[in-house]
């Protein structure tokens, strides 16, 4: 990811950019809040549909499996509407400890997991939980979260490729471990999608690329099953669940037979409420349903991709792309199965799949999403804070305290710091499409990377004010800590920032601020040029 992503606005969301509030907050994205909940309820009618007939056989209750997925669609709904109402950095905080979370999830049900289908991927805790569902979405939060931190780092083999890696490569064992191919292959992809994006040599992500595909091709040839599906989808010699879902879809036609008319869902057509539920919707909609349906992945994902473009920080940016990829490629993997694109996979269809697991952790992510694109005012417990409301307040007795927000501190004295004066904000309808005053001599993006210490803050603020395109600061390196008062000095001697030019912009928690206060060291000199 180049630096600078998702601080461009495109033309069209200038008129509504001005009506949003200076701390930067909107509402959130109602194209990916619709595109949810259509898919979750299609899902829940074509759940009742598919499986009415076996709830009958299996436990004398025609609404069953109505019943079970009702409940969880509706603590689906729930738990969506409260993680997009949270501010989404928090979990950078929590990214590790989700991690062992989920590693751990991993572990313990190779321990006491229930086995089911030749495979070990659940674990009864008065309902079943599946931990590699979990699994996904903790390795998202943890590839964002780690890239985001180390920034340039990420292009070194050993402190940026290699450790991400060997975090990613331990869970896909573990999965791989619960004979769940389908999800390791999946966590794999999102991985390098991930180190791609952030930016890691293309050469380190080729040779990951290749160095798996031989391991991938000894868990085909060497587990029986696996290879007898590889053979039939070779040959042509199609199994029987596969020739029966080509012939569900096929007996759909344009149209489908109707609601609750079809036919396969009697016994002939295996997983037809789980697994192969789009085969079940090509019958009784037809055409038109598959294609409905195909046409709300795509509303889905190109709204988390235009979310990733417009996050206010690069860990929201990188995990709005994770999330995104995770949709798409699990949706993409289980509709080439049922149509007989490649062998066949044990993945879900998102949403629609029946399954609790599966449906709540899919809505988790889908609220992860809304809350990146409501651009929250960062939370007191996030790792970046907003200024004076997050505790940078003055003490009493006319102690100043360290601002947590944007630098905008100025020397008072020797070694003795002072907020700022406050200025008011431009109006937004003076910026041009980057954030920049209109004809301002200078626009340059300030892109402040957070680190631990100063020395790391300083270095790599200059890298990437050495290597930044023209646009907005990002939001995620401004806070937490204020910029040492040498850092800021160096950083306005190497760009240029002199009192009397126009100042760049850096988009604050509490909206656009002026930064030529970063000057004020530099002394009074005439603009250049």
């Amino acid at each position: 990811m180049t630096p600078g992503l998702g601080c461009e606005r495109a033309p069209a969301e200038d008129a509504s950019a001005r009506a949003q509030p200076a701390s930067g907050a909107r509402r959130m994205d109602p194209w990916l809040f619709f595109a949810t909940l259509a898919l979750s309820c299609l899902g829940l009618v074509m759940v009742y549909s598919s499986s009415a007939a076996m709830a009958h056989t299996r436990y004398g209750d025609w609404m069953f499996y109505l019943r079970r997925q009702g409940a969880f669609l509706g603590l689906g709904v729930g738990v969506l509407l409260a993680v997009s109402r949270i501010d989404y950095r928090i979990l950078r905080r929590l990214a590790k400890h989700l991690m062992v979370l989920g590693l751990a999830g991993l572990v313990l049900v190779l321990m006491i997991g229930t086995e089911s289908h030749g495979a070990r991927r659940w674990l009864q805790l008065g309902v079943s939980v599946q931990p590699s569902e979990i699994a996904k979405l903790a390795l998202a939060v943890f590839l964002s979260a780690t890239l985001a931190r180390q920034g340039e780092r990420v292009r070194k083999f050993k402190t940026g490729f290699l450790p991400v890696m060997g975090v990613a490569a331990l869970t896909m064992l573990l999965v791989l471990l619960e004979k769940d191919l389908g999800t390791t292959i999946l966590l794999g992809a999102l991985t390098l999608i991930a180190l791609y994006i952030a930016g890691t040599r293309l050469t380190y992500v080729a040779a990951a690329t290749l160095i798996a595909a031989p391991l991938v091709w000894q868990q085909i040839v060497g587990v029986s099953y696996r290879r007898g599906r590889v053979i039939d989808f070779l040959s042509g010699e199609h199994s029987f669940q596969i020739k029966q879902s080509l012939i569900t879809i096929g007996s759909g036609g344009a149209f489908g037979l109707g609601l609750g008319s079809g036919r396969q869902k009697l016994g002939f057509l295996p997983e037809n409420h789980t697994d192969f539920i789009l085969a079940s919707i090509g019958e009784e909609l037809g055409f038109a349903g598959i294609c409905l349906v195909i046409g709300l992945y795509g509303l889905l994902v190109w709204r988390g991709l235009t979310i990733s473009r417009d996050a206010p920080d690069r860990f929201g940016a990188y995990l709005a792309i994770c999330l995104t990829a995770l949709f798409g490629l699990q949706a993409l993997i289980n509709m080439a199965v049922v149509l007989d694109i490649i062998p066949a996979k044990g993945i879900t269809l998102p949403f629609l799949s029946s399954g609790g697991s599966s449906l709540l952790i899919s809505m988790a992510a889908a609220g992860l999403l809304l809350s990146i694109s409501r651009r929250p005012a960062p939370w007191r417990i996030s790792d970046q804070r907003a200024g004076d409301r997050a505790g940078g307040r003055r003490r009493e007795g006319g102690r100043a305290s360290r601002r947590r927000g944007a630098a905008t501190t100025r020397p008072r004295g020797r070694g003795r710091l002072e907020p700022a004066p406050q200025r008011p904000p431009p109006d937004p309808r003076d910026l041009n499409r980057r954030g920049s005053p209109r004809g301002s001599a200078t626009q340059l993006e300030l892109h402040v990377v957070h680190a631990e210490d100063r020395r790391e803050r300083r270095h790599e603020a200059e890298l990437a004010v050495r290597h930044a395109p023209v646009g907005l600061a990002d939001q995620d390196h401004v806070g937490h800590h204020a910029l040492a008062l040498e850092g800021a000095q160096r950083l306005a001697q190497r760009v240029g920032v002199l009192r009397g030019l126009h100042a760049p912009l850096v988009l604050g928690p509490e909206g656009p601020v002026l930064v030529d206060d970063l000057a004020q060291e530099v002394g009074d000199h005439q603009p250049r040029g």
